[in-house]
């Protein structure tokens, strides 16, 4: 009986203790779960610095590129939210190995004005976005519009640096990378779940794998590590560069924070930093180019 007694209060304690671990344990469904009618701004800053050596000659380059987005939230269907999305500033700026500055906010005040002016008119564009609950971007529309307004660049090297920039596939994969950081499942503060994202950046195909651990939730906000990889796809991406194919190769790492609303799913800030290796091959020549890139949301 003595014995039976004992063994009775150990199953009565393991019991308490899993339940009190379970009660504790809080579990999170990260979604977004935005409201129709409201607008959401994110203001998205990416700062790059790059080394490269050029036929013996050492380059240095560090270039800024600013983006402040609002989302207006115009519909909702089921787990689909439609969005009216538009840029409000449009800014890129150089500080080597020339200055060079254009700005949407002061056109006449840009390196080229007429660049100056068609940052400008970009953000009297709206582009429709049907996203879901999940972050995947189902649908974009509205670039025909944004490719009429770059059409008036002059410029032939600009225009298709821009146009890669803003076509479809760079804004939908842009916008999709902000809001691809969602776990398939509730989670726990302590548990981590992999994530893998094809970007397209300026015509570049980029594989990006990160792990993501939810490391606390404080004031309705959940702060993320992640940590991670980015590659091109096997073989290297294919590039145009002023006329000319280019064969690149990334190999990189990045690592940062995430905070996110909890209620809402909205990203309120990131710090991410990426570095990168890159091996560039065009009409039989090679050269190395090492990338630092830094970006911040708000």
């Amino acid at each position: 009986m003595k014995q039976l007694f004992i063994q009775l209060n150990v199953a009565i304690a393991l019991l308490l203790a899993f339940s009190l671990h379970c009660f504790g344990a809080d579990t999170y469904t990260l979604k977004y779960n935005l409201e129709t009618g409201k607008t959401y701004k994110q203001n998205v800053v990416t700062v790059t610095d790059m080394k490269m050596n050029v036929m013996g000659q050492e380059m240095n380059m560090n270039a800024t590129m600013e983006m402040n987005v609002s989302y207006e939230v115009t519909g909702q269907k089921n787990d689909v939210f439609d969005l009216k999305t538009t840029y409000q500033k449009i800014k890129t700026s150089m500080t080597s190995p020339a200055p060079f500055v254009i700005d949407s906010d002061s056109p006449e005040n840009s390196s080229d004005k007429s660049l100056g002016d068609v940052f400008k008119s970009l953000t009297e564009v709206p582009i429709d976005i049907q996203l879901s609950q999940t972050g995947k971007v189902l649908s974009v529309t509205g670039i025909d519009k944004l490719s009429e307004k770059l059409n008036a660049i002059s410029n032939p090297q600009f225009k298709q640096m821009f146009s890669q920039q803003f076509s479809e596939k760079a804004i939908k994969t842009t916008f999709e990378q902000m809001s691809s950081y969602f776990p398939d499942k509730p989670v726990t503060i302590g548990d981590n779940w992999d994530v893998t994202i094809n970007l397209n950046t300026n015509g570049l195909d980029l594989i990006s794998k990160m792990n993501l651990t939810l490391k606390e939730i404080k004031d309705n906000i959940a702060t993320l590590d992640c940590t991670g990889t980015l590659a091109t796809p096997e073989g290297g991406s294919v590039l145009q560069i002023q006329g000319m194919d280019a064969t690149v190769t990334v190999k990189g790492n990045q690592t940062g924070t995430i905070r996110l609303d909890i209620k809402t799913g909205w990203i309120v800030g990131m710090e991410l930093t990426q570095t990168s290796t890159q091996n560039i091959e065009v009409m039989g020549q090679a050269m190395q180019q090492q990338m630092e890139t830094k970006i911040t949301v708000v």
